[in-house]
């Protein structure tokens, strides 16, 4: 009898929940609270007057005043939300904080160009790790948290068997559940970036290895291979790991955290290594050069070439734009010599997405020179993802037993889900709040117009909904760097009015 090979089954992923308690009535805790504390003040308003059309009157207004809590608006967000960040932005124009100048002509302190916005106060400091690498660790003194950034070199699936891509992506989600043992880890941040290559890199290497005295021919080819690489595109990969301070020590000394930090620090470069990444701490130079490019793309060269060998590129006082500005029509970011827009994620990737949803998305494109794509993982302790798959489920079966036709078949989809994550969680599987922004930035607004309907057609691609930031393009820009600057850390709006 002969043995027929059978065919691998193709492995796909979903699961994907979000996070939105359900009491009754598909509405979340608080909703129904206010919804009830409505009711019986209309009552008791009724039993103390007597006048049940003045407090039928009554009522009917709070309820209006209640509905923009529950109704979203097409960019998910309530309508409180909306009309609270509409009130913000209308604020900073009138006041003109939506333009921010520095340099030597400034009112900035010493002339300097810090970062903007919620990114102002941060600091910059440096430190080695037990295996004696060099670490930027950046600051943010108002949440009390660390950042280090990790370059990474991504072997990537290209030539491996199915079975081994699939052992990767178990070593990612294994490396993600680690992530939520870990007390201090805040979030972990991954950005994959493509830039326009500017051989800036080659041309130092090769002048690096030439002799002045060797074969005129030689160098004329070596110089051609080094215009050749400046037509092409670079891939950028870096992990921002954030840590929160574990002490009231650390909180007031960054050196406190900074040694806590470095003896943490090998033990990710291990685990990412199983993913098939190579990952090695960013030096303060690195981290600041990190910035200064996405702000400033025209400076991309000299940075580059710095880099390359070794030279310092500039103080984190100074790798921040000299100019930036939101722009009136609120979906557009003007950075020095840049000018960008930016997507934030409002849907994971429908379907049953293989590990290739997001290849499209993240390779580079002729079409889209310069773009950034940041996916946030924010770990949950055992303890906390327990109670969260829990509460899911729960809501879950609440829906299912209010919602009726087309949305009785969504609960029931929901309800699968979330059964799912319940039973992965128990069998030790990490669970994680994942975000996503995504960033273009072209040299015009003409350039941007014409690129936008490409970027819309590769998040479609990826399966994922996504929209502009809508009036927060500032904010949006520095989350989407992947240097630490965690969002919904720096919200400005009360939790139960969003959506």
């Amino acid at each position: 009898m002969t043995a027929q090979d059978t065919e691998r089954p193709v492995r796909t992923y979903a699961g994907f929940v979000d996070e939105r308690r359900t009491y009754a009535f598909g509405l979340t805790p608080f909703s129904f609270a206010v919804i009830a504390a409505i009711v019986l003040v209309t009552l008791a308003l009724m039993f103390i007057t007597g006048s049940a059309l003045g407090s039928l009157g009554f009522g009917a207004v709070l309820a209006l005043l209640w509905v923009p809590l529950v109704v979203k608006g097409p960019q998910g967000k309530t309508g409180y939300e909306m009309l609270l960040l509409r009130r913000q932005w209308r604020r900073q124009r009138r006041t003109g904080r939506h333009i921010y100048r520095a340099g030597q002509l400034s009112n900035q302190a010493g002339g300097r160009s810090r970062l903007p916005g919620i990114a102002a106060e941060t600091e910059l400091w440096w430190a080695l790790d037990t295996n004696g690498h060099r670490f930027g660790m950046m600051r943010m003194p108002s949440t009390h948290q660390y950042t280090v950034l990790l370059r990474c070199r991504i072997g990537g699936a290209a030539g491996n068997d199915q079975h081994i891509v699939d052992g990767l992506v178990g070593s990612w989600a294994n490396f993600l559940a680690m992530l939520g043992q870990v007390p201090n880890i805040a979030a972990a941040a991954v950005t994959i970036e493509t830039l326009p290559d500017t051989g800036e890199r080659a041309r130092a290497n090769v002048e690096a290895i030439t002799h002045p005295d060797s074969p005129a021919t030689a160098r004329q080819i070596l110089a051609e291979r080094v215009a050749a690489s400046a037509t092409g595109f670079r891939v950028h990969g870096r992990v921002a790991i954030t840590f929160d301070a574990a002490t009231p020590a650390q909180r007031k000394d960054p050196m406190a955290a900074a040694e806590m930090i470095g003896a943490q620090l090998p033990v990710l470069y291990s685990q990412l290594a199983h993913t098939d990444v190579t990952a090695l701490p960013m030096s303060d130079s690195e981290y600041a050069a990190v910035v200064r490019r996405a702000f400033d793309p025209a400076a991309e060269p000299d940075i580059e070439r710095a880099l390359t060998l070794g030279e310092y590129v500039c103080d984190w006082a100074d790798a921040g734009p000299i100019t930036a500005e939101e722009d009136v029509d609120k979906v557009t970011y003007r950075h020095d010599s840049g000018i960008s827009r930016v997507w934030t994620m409002t849907s994971p990737p429908s379907g049953f997405p293989t590990e290739r949803v997001l290849a499209g998305l993240l390779s580079p494109n002729s079409q889209v020179p310069r773009k950034r794509v940041t996916e946030i993982f924010r770990p949950y302790s055992p303890a906390d993802a327990a109670k969260t798959v829990e509460g899911d489920f729960k809501s879950a079966v609440a829906a299912v037993n209010t919602a009726r036709g087309i949305g009785s078949a969504t609960a029931d989809i929901a309800l699968e889900s979330t059964n799912t994550a319940r039973v992965a969680e128990a069998r030790g599987h990490g669970l994680v709040s994942m975000s996503m922004v995504i960033t273009a930035t072209a040299e015009s607004a003409g350039e941007l117009t014409a690129l936008d309907p490409e970027m819309r057609g590769l998040i479609s691609g990826a399966r994922i909904t996504a929209r502009p930031a809508y009036m927060y393009q500032a904010a949006a820009f520095l989350g989407g760097l992947g240097i630490g600057v965690l969002l919904p850390d720096h919200s400005t709006i009360p939790t139960s009015l969003r959506g």
